[in-house]
């Protein structure tokens, strides 16, 4: 697992401040320490001048520092200020992080309500469960195994209609999930 932090970043957000304030703000965590920048946006009828600032802190530095963490809870919420707590104490989120292809392959042999729920855990899981690979070599695992065969149909439309058949019946999944939550709450 050690391999896939090859790269020093672990992490990193930007956001712009809320109206009227525009200033904005980038935290960045490495292995070794968390770097916060900010970007004030000078007003210009006070003719001020305002230059980007930089701070940085080792992880322990960082844990210790309770205004530090205030400022990232104020900016980005207290999720986010808990995710980078749990990146500092070594806690650090190595499927994310694996590469496209695999973790497309390991998707692929997850069923229905797996997907569906991995999709909502976070944004890279959302474009890999709904993207045309994840569902072309999920069909390739099936199709291979000699499921659903159709004769005189060629192989490139049986592929077609597969990928359909498994979206068309997640959505009909999903839909009748909803149905029964709302009776629930009736």
């Amino acid at each position: 697992m050690a391999s896939l932090l090859q790269e020093d970043k672990l992490y990193e957000i930007s956001r712009q401040a809320a109206s009227p304030c525009k200033d904005f703000y980038q935290l960045l965590v490495t292995k070794k320490e968390v770097i916060w920048r900010v970007w004030k946006v000078s007003n210009p009828y006070k003719r001020e001048r305002a230059q980007p600032g930089e701070e940085r802190k080792s992880h322990n530095d960082f844990l210790a520092d309770d205004y530090f963490k205030g400022h990232i809870k104020r900016v980005f919420g207290s999720e986010m200020l808990e995710y980078i707590m749990n990146l500092c104490q070594q806690h650090i989120d190595y499927l994310v992080r694996l590469p496209k292809s695999l973790t497309t392959h390991i998707l692929s042999f997850l069923e229905w309500e797996d997907i569906k729920n991995m999709s909502k855990t976070c944004k890279r899981f959302q474009q890999l469960c709904a993207s045309d690979e994840l569902w072309e070599h999920a069909e390739r695992l099936s199709y291979s195994s000699g499921s659903r065969m159709i004769e005189g149909v060629s192989s490139a439309i049986q592929k077609k209609l597969l990928i359909f058949h498994r979206r068309h019946a997640l959505l009909n999944q999903t839909r009748q999930q909803r149905r029964m939550s709302t009776k629930a709450l009736i």
